[in-house]
């Protein structure tokens, strides 16, 4: 094992976990010189190590920051998160041989397989997290909307099922894998209000912290008419809407019990490194 090899698995470990550890004990707030010092600290790996990959390092790492930035600014994840996954497209640029299969990875990006995988984390665990550990009376019943939607999806993941059989054959590990998507996806649209209740605790404004992600879709329309006076008011909390709008008396629903995404990027980390990029077990 070569000294890049393992100066990059060790600092991939180190900037892994205590992502997830900031994400599970630190009320998902990472802080900034963290943040900042994870994706110089994957910098000095690839220019270090990196040489022959480092445009393709760099390239990847703009394309990751620019669109987790995107992402952030829409209010669909923290700041913490494209701040690491930049990180981790700097600690490998390439997906390295995985450590329990075969399959050749194709020369892709490490973090293209951490994002698949943390993917199918995510949809198992928003779920059954959800569904069954958090204690709280059920407050919606599935109507019938939902249920189609989730049917609907689910008959979508049989179509993919039949061409991925049509052009590759039958194999235990794409029916599996498939499946492993199609279920939990399409049980997630089913119980999509209830999940989305279980994640939001309604508070009034002056408690918003930054970073906050307010729950639009819990929004009543005269909730919304009210807020939407108030110049940049969108689902993201930043410092200035907090400022604008603190004194306002009207509770909104923010995203307090979210799945903390950096577990799953813990996860998905883990996945990439055994299996590689488990898309390929498709193919």
């Amino acid at each position: 094992m070569d000294i890049g090899f393992t100066a990059s698995m060790l600092s991939l470990i180190a900037i892994a976990v205590l992502y997830a550890a900031f994400d599970l004990f630190n009320k998902r707030n990472v802080p900034d010189v963290f943040a900042y010092a994870s994706v110089l600290v994957g910098l000095a790996v690839t220019l270090l190590f990196y040489q022959n990959e480092l445009l393709l390092s760099l390239t990847v790492a703009l394309i990751v920051g620019s669109l987790g930035y995107v992402v952030y600014r829409m209010g669909l994840w923290g700041a913490g998160d494209y701040f690491e996954l930049v990180a981790i497209s700097l600690v490998f640029p390439v997906q390295p041989a995985p450590m329990f299969s075969a399959a050749v990875q194709l020369g892709l990006p490490f973090i293209l397989s951490v994002f698949v995988a943390t993917g199918f984390a995510a949809i198992w665990v928003v779920p059954i997290y959800y569904l069954l550990f958090v204690k709280k009376m059920w407050s919606r019943v599935p109507d019938l909307k939902h249920v189609a939607y989730g049917a609907s999806l689910f008959t979508l993941y049989m179509v993919l099922l039949f061409f991925v059989y049509y052009f590759y054959g039958f194999g235990a590990g794409r029916v599996a894998l498939i499946l492993l998507v199609a279920i939990p996806s399409s049980l997630t649209l089913v119980f999509e209000e209830e999940i989305t209740t279980r994640m939001v605790e309604r508070i009034y404004p002056r408690r918003l912290d930054e970073g906050d992600i307010i729950a639009f879709n819990m929004m009543s329309a005269s909730e919304r008419r009210y807020f939407s006076k108030y110049s940049g008011f969108g689902r993201l909390a930043t410092k200035q809407l907090i400022a604008r709008i603190r004194n306002a008396k009207i509770t909104l629903p923010v995203y307090r019990n979210a799945a903390p995404l950096a577990v799953f990027i813990l996860i998905g980390v883990v996945v990439s490194l055994f299996f590689g990029n488990v898309v390929l077990f498709i193919v």
